[in-house]
């Protein structure tokens, strides 16, 4: 499998995984929904959904099929953008380790 990607001049481009709190929060800004009130929404703390904006904390597959529901977007998409940041991680880890 072949995870390179290029630009347009056929320069590798180097892709990292970002945290998933850090879309949430561009999210719920651009549709203009304060944060406390989210927080209530999908049952958490507001200091803990700050923590999420802060890539601090992780999002559970239970709280992102909250976030989908709260959100009205695929619950899955919340899921993976998660593990494809634990996972790549996890992979920066161990390839520092070696």
């Amino acid at each position: 499998m072949n995870n390179q990607v290029f630009n347009s001049k056929g320069a590798e481009i180097e892709i990292e995984a970002f945290h998933p709190g850090e879309f949430l929060l561009e999210e719920i800004e651009a549709r203009e929904i304060q944060k406390k009130d989210f927080a209530a929404q999908i049952g958490i703390f507001p200091n803990n959904l700050s923590l999420i904006f802060a890539g601090k904390r992780d999002i559970s597959a239970t709280l992102a099929i909250k976030i989908g529901k709260a959100l009205g977007t695929n619950s899955e998409l919340w899921y993976n953008l998660q593990s494809a940041y634990t996972f790549q991680k996890a992979l920066m880890e161990e390839m520092e380790g070696v």
